[in-house]
């Protein structure tokens, strides 16, 4: 049947007559096409398609009409499993318009799928014949060899290319891709950057190709995206690199050396969503205060403010969101600015400050604005060593309907019953909570109020009283020992006192050899040893860990360090 067919189109092409007046519209004859192909009736599609491949051929210049035709010819075939067919009827179109480009493109795909190379060598040559000093054939050469899976013929080409056409700015995408499927990523980098200067909407196929370079290889990319001109195509595609590559900061440094304009700050309020989407928060404060310094609204100023807050730098969020606070209405301060500072003046330990704010904006405040700020505020108030405060606050405010709020209260107090009851049931979790859940769960002691007042003296940011008050309990709270001297660890390796950390884990370890927190005592003693420079020490304990803990989280840790400490895996730095 196929066989017919293809008589019958052959002999309409040869016989067809110009188009009547009767005749469909090409529109209409398009669209009976696609019907039929669309109910997957096969057969009527591809003679529809044959029809119009006929008439167009015979009457003229319908380039798009014939590139419809052709390629709808080839998805019917490609669904009947006919692309036999698909040869001769493009072939027919080759003879009457040799260089198409949608009838060669076919025409590559369909040889490359029966494997017939020297056919292909031959198609591709006769293209170039009758598209001589056009990138077009070579492009489209290329891609096929790169898609037979034949990266280095593909690169044999692009050398002809360039001896024949010199560096044609067409062929700089697929330069890009066959040295980076050959690995040569200074090569790669520098094709991609002529590539996305002509043609900027391959900049997202760039950074798919260029993340997959080497570690040691990445600084030769680098090279080449950071060498002058300073253009916004090459330092936006290093940027996304390198936050692919896991660090955003040198991908700032990228973009922050362009001159400003629209297209800069666009680029730039981008990377600096990107940059709070990965949590890279003191990043994301240096995108928005660039912004906001070269004429970024409020509201720029605003999330800068909370960036550097999220960031860790209460002061630097005070002073940003106060400076973009000043064009504002009492009633938009209240709204947008009076939530980051409270915060941030908590942080300071400023408590009565941020009470005083809070009251002073009352009048613009509803209810829910002011729930939305108890939380912070009585934060500052625990920070000041004031619970009474916060409790008061939480009462006027209505918040100690909040788990969170309630249960961290009853825990300052000692009320270790209400504060399991109210922790457990909080819905937004931070290490905080998570620390708090740990202790709480290991004690069945109903109130103590040293526990209180250790987390209350965390919750204050003194870490170095904190560490001795959770050290101290061990002994009272026997129960909850190994997960209360792993909070002092914790602590004390945070507060830079290494040695004393060591003594804790060295006690988990020692005392409590079967507890939960045992493997990461083993771990953590064994890295500060060898720290410490005493290998042997450091060996016996990774030992312990693997021998003793077969099926702990962290054995692949520690059976990677004390291969590297034996010499069999070299270091990183």
């Amino acid at each position: 049947m196929v066989a017919a067919l293809l008589a019958l189109l052959t002999l309409t092409i040869g016989t067809a007559a110009p188009l009547r007046a009767q005749d469909p519209s090409p529109a209409d004859a398009i669209s009976e096409a696609l019907a039929h192909e669309d109910a997957r009736r096969w057969p009527a599609a591809a003679a529809a398609y044959r029809r119009i491949l006929a008439r167009v051929l015979t009457s003229g210049d319908e380039g798009d009409l014939i590139a419809l035709s052709l390629l709808g010819l080839e998805r019917v075939w490609h669904e009947s499993a006919q692309r036999d067919s698909m040869l001769p009827v493009v072939e027919e179109v080759l003879r009457a318009r040799p260089s198409d480009p949608v009838a060669r493109t076919i025409q590559f795909r369909a040889l490359s799928i029966a494997s017939r190379d020297d056919d292909l060598a031959r198609a591709f040559a006769d293209w170039r014949r009758a598209s001589p000093g056009e990138a077009a054939p070579w492009r489209e050469y290329v891609r096929t060899l790169m898609g037979m899976g034949r990266p280095l013929a593909a690169d044999s080409a692009l050398a002809q290319a360039r001896v024949a056409l010199g560096r044609h700015p067409d062929l700089a995408g697929e330069s890009a891709q066959i040295a980076a499927t050959l690995e040569r990523w200074h090569d790669a980098a520098g094709a991609w950057r002529d590539a996305i200067a002509v043609q900027p909407w391959m900049e997202t196929a760039a950074s798919f190709s260029l993340q997959r370079a080497t570690a040691p290889s990445r600084d030769s990319v680098r090279t080449v995206l950071l060498a002058p001109p300073v253009v916004l195509g090459a330092r936006r595609l290093l940027a996304t690199l390198e936050t692919t590559w896991g660090d955003p900061r040198r991908g700032w440094a990228a973009l922050s050396a362009l001159s400003v304009d629209d297209s800069t700050r666009a680029a730039w309020t981008e990377f600096g969503d990107r940059a709070e989407v990965m949590n890279a928060w003191a990043v994301a404060r240096d995108v928005w205060e660039a912004l906001y310094a070269h004429g970024g609204d409020a509201t720029i100023g605003v999330r800068a403010a909370q960036a550097a807050f999220n960031a860790g730098d209460a002061t630097a969020a005070l002073a940003l969101v106060e400076r973009a606070g000043k064009g504002m209405s009492d009633e938009e301060r209240a709204r947008r600015v009076l939530p980051v500072a409270v915060r941030a003046l908590g942080e300071l330990g400023r408590a009565e400050e941020a009470a005083r704010r809070v009251e002073e904006a009352g009048r613009h405040l509803d209810v829910d604005a002011r729930a939305d700020l108890a939380r912070p505020l009585v934060g500052a108030w625990l920070r000041a060593g004031n619970v009474e405060r916060a409790r008061e606050t939480a009462e006027r405010a209505g918040a100690l309907d909040d788990d969170a709020t309630i249960g961290w209260l009853a825990l300052y107090e000692g009320n270790l019953v209400e504060a399991r009851r109210r922790l457990v049931r909080a819905t937004a979790r931070d290490a905080a909570l998570t620390d708090a859940l740990a202790v709480l769960a290991r004690t069945r002691a109903d109130t103590n109020r040293g526990l209180g007042d250790a987390f209350l003296t965390l919750a204050r940011r003194d870490t170095a009283g904190a560490e001795r008050r959770f050290a101290a309990l061990a002994d009272s709270l026997a129960d909850a020992a190994p997960v209360l001297l792993a909070t002092a660890a914790r602590l004390a390796a945070r507060s830079g006192e290494p040695v004393r950390a060591m003594r804790y884990w060295e006690r988990i370890a020692t005392q409590h050899a079967s507890a939960a927190e045992a493997p990461e005592a083993l771990l953590e003693w064994a890295r500060a040893l060898a720290k410490a420079g005493d290998t042997a020490a450091a060996a016996a304990r990774y030992e312990s860990l693997l021998i003793d803990h077969p099926g702990s989280a962290m054995v692949p840790q520690a059976r990677r360090e004390l291969e590297r400490l034996r010499g069999r895996v070299p270091g990183t730095d």
